[in-house]
């Protein structure tokens, strides 16, 4: 008889029912606020809210309805406290986190740096802020797809051909990206022919012919025509980027320092297992 009682959904119901408010009694405060205040100002900041996101001053009826909304998110709000909802949720762990470095942050603002900050931090990171090495180049390029065993013998011919003063625009194959290609760096190059290629090319005297050099699609004969060093700009060209990373830096420190000292008021225990030994 108790096993067929048990069966029934209705009794699960009621089961589940009562332990979910024996687990309510639990785990909320005895002295836990009933009470729901809403002050003018917070009216008038509801009211504020709907005419900013419907564009239109709230009725009578949009008063009592905003009201009500409120006070329904308030109701489910704390209940869901009281019963412990917001522990062990990543999301609100996370958004709670991110109120917390907020608020942090408003309690320890970072100054507005000066110039003189700005160029010590330029002077301190020039490799974050260096523009790269660039060339300009000609290549003359021998596909493996379509020639093969041959490919290397065929540059090798085009390239004494191009010693002698042949024209690369009519000799070897056609490439996708062109013959010509300008102003680029390292990054650039090892995006279109491999980082292989893109090392070699960096390395190549200005104005000479070079030997065969492979890329991911088969043989160039390359002439660099120009070079352009790497060099550090002024703070004028990237001062938005020095200024937010200098920014960000002194926030950073000044959240840990915070972080620090609230850390000391806790005392803070860590249990790990022991480590077995074979």
């Amino acid at each position: 008889m108790i096993r067929r009682l048990l069966r029934e959904p209705l009794v699960t119901f009621v089961v589940l029912g009562l332990g979910l408010f024996w687990l309510y009694g639990q785990v909320v405060p005895q002295d836990a606020s009933h009470t729901i205040r809403l002050s003018t100002a917070d009216v008038d900041a509801l009211r504020t809210d709907h005419q900013r996101r419907f564009g239109t001053e709230p009725t009578a009826e949009d008063d009592r309805a905003i009201v009500a909304h409120y006070v329904d998110d308030e109701i489910l709000y704390r209940e869901a406290l009281a019963l412990g909802l917001d522990r062990g949720d990543i999301i609100v762990r996370r958004r709670l986190l991110q109120k917390m470095e907020f608020l942090l942050d408003g309690l320890h603002p970072v100054p507005e740096p000066t110039d003189a900050d700005l160029e010590a931090y330029l002077a301190a990171h020039t490799d974050r802020y260096r523009t790269p090495a660039r060339i300009d180049l000609v290549h003359v390029f021998v596909s493996r797809d379509r020639h093969g065993a041959d490919a290397n013998a065929m540059a090798l011919r085009l390239r004494a051909e191009l010693v002698r003063g042949a024209d690369p625009a009519v000799v070897g194959d056609p490439f996708l990206r062109g013959r010509v290609l300008r102003e680029q760096s390292e990054q650039d190059l090892a995006g279109i022919f491999g980082p292989a290629f893109a090392r070699v090319a960096l390395e190549l005297p200005t104005g000479e012919w070079s030997e065969p050099v492979t890329s991911s699609y088969g043989l160039h004969v390359v002439r660099v025509s120009k070079r352009s060093p790497a060099e550090l700009p002024p703070l004028a060209v990237v001062r938005a980027a020095v200024r937010q990373d200098w920014s960000e830096e002194r926030r950073d420190a000044a959240r840990k320092s915070a972080l620090d000292e609230l850390r000391g008021k806790y005392d803070v225990r860590v249990e790990s297992a022991p480590v077995s030994t074979p």
